[in-house]
C-alpha cells in the first residue's frame, strides 16, 4: 500500500506531492489515516517564503510539510492496546495526537519540556519511516508518542485546531500567568488569536481586545468572546492602536499582550500597550533572522517580554474537556472555514494567504 506526502523542496514554490510504501509500525508505534490537516500560519510562512534557506534550511530531499489535524488509527502495534491516558483503543478509533515531535534525549525533554526540545528538527522527506508531517494520507506514531482518544460528543469539524492552534495559546497564556478581571490584547484574529479569545474568556480575563485587519475575523473574535475590537486599517499606524487599547482599559494598559500575527514590529508596539508589571507573549513571529529595537528603558517598570512555544502533551485531555463544556455555547464549528482535498494543497495555501490579499479563510482543511 502506498500513500501521499505533501513535500516542500524550496521556499516561495509550489508543493509536490510524493508517494512512497506505508511502513508496519515496530513495536510500541501507531499508524493514524489522516482525517484532516490544518493549515496553520507557521505553514504560511513556508509559502510565502518568508523563512529562508540561510536561517532555516531545507534538506536536498526536501522537507515533510504539516503537523496540525487529526486522525482515525489505522494499525497497532501488537503491544498497544491504549492511548497515553490508558483509555482502551482500537482501529477506527478518532484520536489527537501531539503534534510536538521531540528527541526525548536532552536536558529540557527529560524535564518534560518537550515542546522547548533542544533537537527538535523538521521531519526531511523521503527518510522512513516517511508519513512524519501531516499534510499525507497517513501518520506515524514512534514508539510512546502521546495520542488521546477524542470523545464521543464532539464533532469532527471541531477537533482540527486543537493539537496546535489551541494548546499553542494556552500555553502562552498560563506562561503570563493571566489571572481573574485582567485585560488582554491579542494581535491577531486567525485560528490562533480567535482560540486564545476563547481561552483567556475562559481563564477569567475581564476583557479582551482583539487586533486584525480583516472584519471577518474580528467579528468571529466577538463571538468568542472578544469584547472589543480593533480593525488596524482603520486605526492604521501603532500610535493609534496603542492610544486606542489604553482608551479601551480606561487608562489602565493591558496586563497581557499576545502577539499571534508574525511581525517582529509588533513588539514594540505590544510593550506600549502594557501597563506597568504587565508580560508581552510571543508566539506568532518564528520566522527566524529578523531583527527590532525596543527601548530597553521601557521594561524597567516591570514589563515582562516571554516567548512561548506549542504545548506539554498533557495538556490535550484538558482541552478536549474544554471543548465538551463549551462546544453548545461557542461557535466552534465556524472556525474551519473551507476544506481542501489534499491533492489541491497549493490552490488551498493560495486561497488562505492573508499576508498582503483579503481572505475569507479563518482556518482552512486539507482533507486526504
Amino acid at each position: 500500500m502506498k500513500g501521499r506526502v505533501v513535500v516542500v523542496k524550496e521556499y516561495g514554490k509550489p508543493f509536490e506531492i510524493q508517494e512512497y510504501d506505508v511502513p508496519e509500525p515496530e513495536n510500541g508505534a501507531v499508524l493514524l489515516r489522516m482525517t484532516q490537516a490544518g493549515i496553520c500560519g507557521s505553514d504560511l510562512h513556508t509559502w510565502r517564503a518568508d523563512q529562508s534557506q540561510e536561517h532555516l534550511p531545507i534538506p536536498v530531499n526536501g522537507r515533510v510539510m504539516g503537523h496540525e489535524g487529526t486522525g482515525v488509527i489505522e494499525v497497532l502495534s501488537d503491544n498497544v492496546a491504549t492511548d497515553t491516558l490508558g483509555t482502551p483503543v482500537q482501529q477506527g478509533d478518532r484520536v489527537i495526537y501531539s503534534a510536538v515531535f521531540p528527541c526525548n534525549r536532552c536536558h529540557l525533554c527529560l524535564k518534560g519540556d518537550t515542546n522547548w526540545c533542544a533537537n527538535r528538527e523538521y521531519p526531511t522527506a523521503g527518510v522512513h519511516p516517511y508519513f512524519t508531517g501531516t499534510y499525507a494520507d497517513f501518520l506515524y506514531l514512534p514508539p510512546r508518542h502521546p495520542f488521546f482518544r477524542v470523545p464521543e460528543e464532539l464533532p469532527d469539524e471541531i477537533l482540527g485546531p486543537v493539537n496546535c492552534a489551541m494548546g499553542t495559546v494556552t500555553t502562552g497564556l498560563q506562561r503570563a500567568q493571566l489571572g481573574e478581571g485582567e485585560y488582554v490584547v491579542i494581535q491577531g484574529a486567525g485560528g490562533l488569536g480567535v482560540h486564545a479569545t476563547a481561552m483567556a474568556k475562559d481563564m477569567g480575563a475581564h476583557k479582551v481586545i482583539v487586533l486584525d485587519r480583516l472584519e471577518n475575523r474580528l467579528q468571529l473574535a466577538e463571538e468568542f468572546g472578544a469584547d472589543h475590537t480593533i480593525n488596524i486599517e482603520e486605526f492604521n499606524t501603532p500610535e493609534t492602536r496603542v492610544r486606542r487599547v489604553w482608551e479601551l482599559t480606561g487608562g489602565r494598559g493591558a496586563d497581557v499582550v499576545v502577539e499571534l500575527v508574525g511581525r517582529a514590529e509588533l513588539l514594540s508596539e505590544g510593550i506600549d500597550m502594557l501597563s506597568n508589571g504587565g508580560t508581552f507573549i510571543e508566539i506568532g513571529d518564528i520566522v527566524r533572522g529578523k531583527e527590532v529595537s525596543i527601548d530597553p528603558s521601557k521594561l524597567l517598570s516591570g514589563k515582562n517580554i516571554m516567548g512561548s512555544r506549542m504545548y506539554r502533551p498533557s495538556l490535550i485531555p484538558t482541552l478536549l474537556s474544554f471543548l465538551v463544556r463549551n462546544q453548545d455555547k461557542l461557535p466552534f464549528d465556524k472556525l474551519v472555514s473551507h476544506k481542501f482535498p489534499l491533492a489541491d494543497v497549493n490552490d488551498a495555501f493560495a486561497k488562505a494567504e492573508w499576508s498582503q490579499t483579503q481572505t475569507e479563510i479563518t482556518r482552512a482543511m486539507l482533507i486526504p
